[in-house]
């Protein structure tokens, strides 16, 4: 075979190049070679020692973790990158971790030495440039933090399982990890966690050197990201299709390499990837210019954007407008108002009238501030935490399945399992005159969601069945389709987010930035029952913070009197 050809292998996403280049030496797995150790000592006893001691630091950091959460586990077994509470449960250990190999570096004099370097290193990649116990408290002010936080939890702690002796000591240490498994972040992790990054640097066109130095949009998290982390945020890069992104990490890679001495991760190494890249994305260009492989022109697209909806998504998300003809930026300017309203004179809303935000008309949608109490939230939030799993999305030829168009975590509720959900069911009724009657299947269970490391839903529909032909309906229950399709959508804000988590209109130029304690509405179809296009939505990437929110789904046929029909068939 020819050494130009490179392969993508479809089953298991992973870069195969034919190698008849430079190395006999086969390329490293990403997850077993992804840091290299660089001991100082050549006294095997000594490591193996330590590896034992930080086996056991560490279980007992997670029973110690257990008891200070009353017993709440996460009981997601994977996807940890995806919410930012399964996040916080790791940042927990890891400042326990480090306090308490402190105190075991202080009662092991002759070992000190070894113990105290890699507490160093341990405490400088945490963010720290000092070994103390103390750890931020807040990980997801920058998502390098929650990347290394993962990298470490997953990488350092499969070398230590791997090279520790399998003696009776080490047995029971097995079992108890057994136990606290669900706890520990899975190789999905890293991979969910890199891929977050390169998102999060696609869609705000953040400087890759700055996020190599630790900075993200300004903000300095004090890590300094490695030849071999910039190769290995290069593979990710690839895998996923983000192709010029996986040159610029690769370039990276090369430059830290020769700064480090070759320490993390070899030029050698990195070079054929970087050749890699450059063959792969000279030979798509060539081919989309002579239009004679349509076949790769797909890939292709995944670089661009998929489509004009996600390149006005991308744009929106970073607060750039899109050109508007006149006529459409008068009608635009004339719909945003903000006003007081009582819903035509509801009861409930006479004394304390709603504060409004209308960004359109036809379709409406509004922001309502001021709807539901910190009081409120903060009892959603502590319901929702140990019930948290990875969202799934509804696709048209399968049942729900996770997919990376949507990161984040999810929990449903009804008013049955809790007496909140029926009071913000009546609150909802009250604002927007339609019916949430859940055991009507007037409205869907509302569904809380936690947004992870990058955190986003790129743009789609709400509606389920409209338009869709019957071959793609299938995989809709006929309680589904009693029930009526999606007709508007209500979303709790449960927090506000430092930067990015917007919701935007591609087709609209409409961004609504998360407010705590407001909520957005809008209606998704028609008084005729056709869906509207012009709601096709998108939850931006969360770059700083985190974002809870709760979603209403209000169901059709349950408004026939809350909403009926118009005189005007086209409405």
């Amino acid at each position: 075979m020819n050494q130009q050809n490179l392969i993508m292998d479809n089953d298991n996403h992973s870069i195969q190049l034919i190698n008849q280049r430079q190395q006999q030496q086969q390329l490293d797995d990403c997850h077993q070679n992804f840091i290299r150790s660089s001991p100082n000592s050549n006294n095997n006893n000594n490591e193996l020692l330590f590896n034992k001691i930080f086996a056991i630091i560490i279980l007992c950091c997670c029973c110690l973790l257990i008891h200070q959460h009353d017993g709440v586990i996460p009981t997601v077994q994977c996807d940890i990158f995806s919410s930012t509470a399964t996040i916080q449960s790791l940042m927990h250990l890891e400042r326990h971790l480090v306090t308490s190999l402190t105190l075991y570096m202080e009662n092991l004099e002759e070992r000190s030495n070894q113990i105290k370097m890699y507490l160093s290193e341990f405490a400088y990649s945490a963010g720290q440039k000092r070994f103390a116990g103390t750890y931020a408290d807040n990980l997801m002010d920058n998502p390098l933090q929650a990347f290394q936080l993962v990298k470490r939890l997953t990488i350092n702690w499969n070398k230590i399982v791997k090279t520790v002796k399998k003696d009776d000591e080490w047995q029971q240490v097995d079992q108890l990890m057994n136990s606290y498994s669900m706890l520990l972040p899975k190789q999905e992790d890293l991979n969910g966690a890199a891929l977050a990054l390169i998102r999060l640097q696609d869609t705000y066109n953040l400087s890759l050197t700055d996020m190599a130095d630790g900075y993200i949009m300004g903000k300095d998290s004090s890590i300094r990201l490695s030849a071999r982390d910039c190769l290995y945020l290069g593979k990710n890069a690839f895998n996923n299709g983000y192709y010029g992104h996986s040159l610029e990490w690769f370039d990276e890679a090369l430059v830290r390499a020769h700064q480090e001495g070759n320490r993390t991760a070899s030029v050698d190494e990195i070079v054929p990837f970087y050749q890699l890249a450059i063959e792969y994305i000279d030979r798509l260009d060539n081919e989309l210019r002579e239009q004679n492989f349509p076949r790769h022109s797909d890939k292709l697209r995944v670089v661009e954007g998929d489509n004009e909806d996600y390149k006005r998504y991308q744009m929106l998300c970073r607060g750039e407008e899109f050109p508007m003809d006149k006529t459409e930026l008068k009608r635009r300017t004339s719909d945003q108002r903000c006003y007081y309203s009582t819903n035509n004179g509801h009861p409930y809303l006479i004394l304390k009238p709603l504060k409004v935000e209308q960004f359109n008309s036809e379709p409406f949608i509004a922001m309502y501030y001021d709807v539901i109490s910190d009081k409120e939230i903060e009892i959603i939030k502590e319901l929702s935490m140990p019930m948290l799993t990875r969202a799934r999305v509804l696709t048209d030829d399968k049942d729900n399945e996770i997919s990376t168009v949507r990161v984040s975590q999810t929990a449903w509720f009804t008013e049955a399992n809790e007496p909140l959900i029926g009071q913000l069911n009546r609150r909802i009724e009250s604002i927007t005159g339609l019916s949430v009657n859940m055991n009507k299947s007037d409205c869907e269970l509302v569904q809380i969601a936690n947004y992870g490391i990058g955190g986003h839903y790129v743009p789609h529909y709400d509606y389920l069945i409209k338009d869709k032909p019957e071959n793609q309906r299938t995989n809709i229950s006929e309680k589904d389709q009693y029930a009526g399709d999606r007709i508007a959508t209500f979303m709790f804000y449960l927090s506000d987010v430092e930067v990015g988590g917007s919701t935007v209109f591609t087709r609209l130029g409409i961004r609504v930035n998360p407010v705590k304690g407001a909520a957005i509405f809008w209606y998704n179809l028609l008084r005729n029952g056709e869906g509207i296009i012009d709601t096709i939505h998108g939850a931006c990437p969360v770059l700083i913070g985190e974002k809870w929110v709760a979603n209403y789904w209000i169901r059709e046929h349950g408004q026939i009197f809350h909403r009926p029909c118009s005189l005007d068939p086209t409405k």
